[in-house]
């Protein structure tokens, strides 16, 4: 495994990420709007589910804002792979970060069974927990 990160690490992604001046901020402010994506439409049908707007109806928000958290998830996902490749072998060794991959697999188990089956207060309760914590997570592994 260590040489899998070590290579991904010294791959030309990896060294462009690291070289060239504005890849890595602009990769990062991607990351952002990925994240900003997911979190923003997750939180926004989860309150739904707990009762909150129960004027909207809630399957023309869920036709709404699941394709938004999709593309928002997708794009999180590519650019945290790119800022990735920076230091794999630090990220993939720190605790904080293999706790946000357990909690977005988490994440989207949960929203898996969530658009399978009736959604519920639970549903969307686990939901809120799950990504506020991957977000906290993700957050923090920056100033580690």
């Amino acid at each position: 495994m260590d040489y899998l990160l070590l290579s991904l690490e010294q791959s030309a992604l990896g060294d462009a990420m690291r070289g060239w001046r504005w890849l890595y901020p602009v990769v990062n402010t991607v990351h952002i709007v990925g994240i900003a994506l997911l979190f923003g439409s997750m939180v926004s049908l989860d309150l739904r589910f707990l009762g909150v707007w129960k004027s909207v109806d809630s399957s023309n928000l869920v036709r709404v804002l699941a394709p938004v958290a999709v593309f928002g998830f997708v794009l999180a996902v590519m650019a945290g792979g790119l800022l990735f490749t920076t230091d794999a072998r630090k990220y993939a060794a720190m605790p904080l970060f293999q706790f946000k991959m357990f909690l977005l697999v988490c994440g989207i188990v949960n929203a898996a069974c969530f658009a399978r089956t009736r959604a519920t207060r639970r549903a969307a309760l686990i939901s809120l927990a799950v990504w506020t914590g991957a977000l906290i997570c993700g957050r923090f592994i920056g100033y580690l």
